[in-house]
């Protein structure tokens, strides 16, 4: 009995066995299902995310490229600034692009490749000579003489950023050595594994039991760039099985380069506030203010040890750290065989390298990016700015911008050490404009420039004093009938009452009256009695519609002491008011922004120069005189001591009431500039326009290039000598007087002094002569129009001259000697023959010049011609912007 149980314990054993073992066949079935099914699912995510993948980017704004033109205007410290910005290393002899060598005054550059918005320029170097502050003999590698020659433009930040950002690169932009570096110090069998890696886990753990402490990951370079996409950073078993998985998976689809170039491009290399640092193409801009593609070996070095963590290793709090990392990694570098011992040395014993904390700011330019984005706002939506990574192409000049920041800074802190001002209690903000193109070179809002708090370039709505009064003369000057910058006006008490009660009695500065004065010399004087009168006399809505003219849209207040600078207006609309002037009477509207494309370049929309005449040429050159007597002989003279005496510079003071605010703006035939100098609390400051913002300004002007000389008049503008009563003071019978140009429809009244040659000359000089006015006069039609000519009278104006010409012709022929105290004395046939010589001579001089100038614009043109057929033949796309439809706001 007990045998036969013991045979049925033998008989079942096996069947027991064979159960388990199907169970354990089935349970590992389902298992490897639902991995299976598992994988699918990772898979699929891993899929997705990667696919349709696209990063958020911010757009990347750069400032205008230096275009280099042989006989243009360039200071070497010009050009140093420009160099700077664009983070060009001086180096000899030249290795890469992004350096410059200098040789006395020869240099030789190398550029980099950029995609400008009319197409991309590859690297070239060129050479050329600097002296007395012009370029000269510009020639390209080959030696071949060039017109011009573009540099790249220098990043100047990122537009709406905080959160993520990143300036992805591909993998044929990668330098070899970054990535061969990477491979080694992060992952050695990168090249040979399926996303994990055995070998590497051995030996990580090798590692760390040897050292006693978690010291090296066994993680792969693809794992981590799942752990970047996918998961946070907190440890887990399951995170470190996901993270696993999706790695094979990810190997399973995509090849290396293409799993390196993303690693490269995700990795979190830094933090600036809330602003995460992402990818090694924006850490290298972060940390040596370069492109990857230029770093040095020790360079590339620190960024890939900063990998292991940016924040213990951040060179600019923990340096030590850093320095220990980076020779770490260098060290690696050297048993790989990537350097050789010598550069192992050499590179070890070398500094960090890495840029100012603040050369990394993301906004450097807050000024100016503020009145970008104004002009932004219509055409693109927040959401485009802040995550479609457009490339926005400005008008910002580096080298003038970094003047303009300098000179706010250090003359506002020695003028409250000069007046014994609170320290601190001063700010000030500038303006810099292109006079023929009105693109903004430069804007500081705060004697802070890199604050970016209160603008008050744009935002500081202030009187101007002053700085309103060439609007009243300048209308003056367009009755050339009745108003010239010879004729007197009275400065002398003036007395206005309003319908309110309240009495107007403006003062000079000073108390003092001066009589009859000169329109040119009250201006630049800048008598407040003679201003007011000819306002008032010329009527107040006149002078508010010359105001608008020049290109101001603010409230102007219908009060007599507008007239005085009772306008509150930003520096901002008082550099396009004067940018009017400047310009020879056309407005052209202030742009910072020139262009747009998308992130690789293959749109680009372009914003186009938006102008209007308002002025007619002949008052804008006569009103731009007078301005430059203010800095010979007015109230602008203390800064000539400081400015090359060949350049027409041009400007005007002003002051406010208590001397709460000091004003300058001026302009140099190329360049405006305001400056405004203050107190946020509007208290008083005891400076006036002249020993406050002028000083600024002059010191900003006197380091920007000019062209030099007299600027040429345009047709419609004669000079005569006057008296002081404003008389003509004819050449030919007497000397002396003061040399002053004219409208030729002025017509002056001879000095008695400087009669006895003919009778009826006065009336010659009243009404013209056939014979001359055929010759000098300007055709009306070839004239700008500004004042508004009514035609029909014009041609009742002829009709009346060529009669009253008739009527002298008449009189000539009747004329006897003995009609005045003193016999005629008629002038040789000879001497009239050289003087209508002469005439003729100075007429040609002047089509001679005209000609000239007229064939420079046909050149730039054509230049500008050629730019557009280049763009067109580089297959970019070109577009005309359009703002969004029905003016829409896309902001929030």
């Amino acid at each position: 009995m007990a045998s036969k149980k013991r045979g049925h314990a033998k008989s079942s054993n096996p069947g027991r066995l064979h159960r388990w073992m199907v169970r354990l066949g089935l349970l590992a079935l389902v298992g490897v299902l639902a991995l299976a099914a598992y994988m699918v699912y990772l898979d699929v995510q891993l899929r997705e995310r990667l696919d349709s993948r696209q990063y958020q980017l911010p757009a990347r704004v750069f400032a205008r490229p230096l275009v280099l033109r042989e006989g243009m205007a360039l200071r070497p410290d010009e050009l140093m600034a420009e160099f700077d910005a664009l983070s060009y290393r001086e180096k000899k002899p030249l290795t890469e692009p992004g350096q410059w060598h200098r040789e006395g005054m020869e240099f030789r550059v190398w550029r980099r490749d950029f995609a400008h918005a009319d197409g991309r320029e590859p690297a070239a170097q060129v050479t050329f000579r600097l002296r007395n502050d012009e370029l000269s003999n510009l020639r390209d590698e080959a030696g071949n003489k060039i017109r011009e020659f573009r540099l790249d433009a220098a990043p100047i930040g990122t537009l709406l950023g905080g959160g993520d950002d990143r300036n992805p690169v591909r993998f044929a932009d990668i330098p070899p050595l970054l990535a061969n570096t990477l491979i080694a110090v992060e992952d050695q069998d990168f090249l040979h594994h399926f996303g994990v890696s055995p070998r590497g886990i051995a030996r990580a753990m090798i590692a760390n039991i040897k050292a006693g402490a978690v010291v090296q990951g066994g993680s792969t370079i693809t794992q981590q760039l799942v752990k970047n996409i996918f998961f946070d950073h907190k440890p887990s078993l399951q995170r470190k099985i996901n993270e696993a998985l999706m790695a094979i998976l990810m190997e399973l689809h995509y090849e290396k380069p293409y799993i390196l170039q993303e690693y490269i491009n995700e990795v979190w290399l830094g933090q600036q506030g809330s602003r995460a640092i992402y990818g090694f193409g924006l850490a290298s801009e972060f940390y040596f203010q370069k492109p990857l593609d230029t770093l040095e070996p020790h360079e590339m070095a620190l960024l890939v040890g900063l990998a292991k963590g940016a924040s213990y290793y951040n060179p600019w709090r923990h340096p030590k750290r850093a320095l220990e990392r980076r020779n770490t990694v260098l060290e690696v570098m050297k048993e790989q065989g990537l350097i050789t011992a010598e550069q192992y040395e050499d590179y070890r014993a070398r500094p960090l390298d890495v840029a100012s904390a603040g050369a990394a700011a993301q906004n450097p330019y807050p000024a100016f990016t503020e009145r970008l984005l104004e002009e932004l706002r219509p055409y693109y939506s927040y959401e485009e700015l802040r995550t479609a990574g457009l490339r926005i192409y400005t008008t910002l000049s580096p080298s003038v911008q970094k003047l303009a920041e300098d000179a706010v800074s250090e003359r506002a802190e020695q003028i409250e050490k000069d007046r014994g001002i609170q320290a601190d209690s001063l700010q000030a903000a500038t303006v810099l404009l292109d006079n023929n193109s009105g693109n903004v070179l430069a804007m500081v809002g705060d004697r802070r420039p890199n604050y970016p708090g209160f603008n008050r370039a744009l935002e500081a709505r202030r009187q101007v004093g002053s700085l309103i009064k060439p609007a009243v003369f300048l209308t003056a000057l367009e009755r050339p009938d009745q108003y010239s910058l010879a004729t007197p006006i009275e400065d002398a008490p003036i007395r206005v009452e309003g319908d309110n009660g309240q009495v107007w009695m403006p003062s000079n500065f000073g108390n003092r009256s001066h009589g009859p004065t000169p329109l040119y010399l009250a201006l630049a004087k800048s008598y407040n009695q003679a201003t007011a009168r000819l306002g008032l006399d010329l009527g107040l809505e006149n002078v508010r519609q010359t105001i608008r003219r020049l290109g101001v849209q603010a409230d102007l207040p219908r009060v007599p002491a507008m007239l005085l600078g009772a306008v509150e207006l930003t520096p901002f609309e008082v550099a396009g008011m004067y940018q009017t002037m400047a310009n020879g009477g056309e407005h052209v509207e202030p742009r910072t922004l020139l262009a747009v494309a998308n992130a690789d370049g293959e749109q680009v929309q372009r914003f186009r120069r938006r102008s209007n005449r308002g002025v007619d040429a002949v008052p804008a050159y006569l009103l731009r005189f007078a301005l430059e007597e203010v800095m010979r002989e007015g109230t602008g003279k203390s800064a000539m001591r400081r400015l090359p005496s060949s350049v027409a510079f041009a400007g005007k003071t002003g002051t406010t009431n208590d001397y709460r605010d000091s004003w300058f703006a001026g302009f140099s035939p190329d360049v405006t500039a305001v400056v405004w100098l203050g107190r946020d609390d509007n208290e008083r400051t005891s400076l006036t326009g002249a020993t406050g913002a002028l000083t600024i300004w002059a010191e900003i002007m006197r380091k920007l290039p000019h062209r030099h000389g007299r600027v040429e008049p345009p047709r419609g503008v004669e000079y005569k000598p006057v008296n002081e009563r404003g008389q003509y003071m004819n050449p030919e019978y007497c000397e002396g007087g003061t040399e002053l140009p004219f409208s030729y429809e002025t017509k002056l009244e001879p000095a008695p002094e400087c009669r006895g040659r003919e009778r009826f000359r006065w009336f010659r000089d009243l009404f013209g002569d056939d014979r001359d006015s055929q010759d000098e006069t300007a055709p009306r039609q070839e004239m700008t129009p500004g004042w508004g000519v009514d035609p029909e009278e014009e041609q009742r104006q002829r009709e009346r001259e060529r009669q009253l010409q008739e009527q002298l012709r008449r009189d000539d022929e009747l004329q006897q000697p003995g009609w005045e105290d003193e016999p005629l004395q008629l002038p040789p046939d000879e001497e009239e023959e050289i003087r209508q010589e002469d005439l003729w001579q100075q007429e040609e001089r002047r089509a001679e010049e005209e000609r000239r100038l007229l064939q420079e614009r046909l050149e730039e043109e054509e230049r500008r011609r050629e730019e557009l057929r280049r763009r067109d033949e580089g297959d970019v796309p070109v577009e005309e912007a359009e703002p969004w439809p029905g003016g829409e706001d896309q902001w929030p």
